[in-house]
């Protein structure tokens, strides 16, 4: 259960991340038409979208490893 709750958690973060980085592109997209935008910026805001769905692979690892450990890897 615990697991479980541990997956479900990160794959929320996972998507904060996302629409927080979905977030920052949008803002730099609109502020490069008053200044130049460092690539740094771009960066960051790009890193954080990766992290993002990095977050979702661990969650789907976690879910995928609880499935594993109570059905059992099988076999005869």
């Amino acid at each position: 259960m615990g697991t479980t709750i541990l997956a479900w958690l990160i794959a929320i973060l996972g998507l904060l991340m996302i629409a927080g980085g979905t977030w920052d592109v949008a803002d730099l997209w609109n502020q490069r038409r008053q200044t130049l935008v460092p690539l740094r910026e771009w960066g960051i805001a790009i890193g954080l979208i990766c992290g993002g769905f990095g977050m979702f692979g661990i969650a789907q690892a976690l879910r995928l490893l609880r499935v594993l450990v109570t059905v059992g890897v099988g076999g005869p």
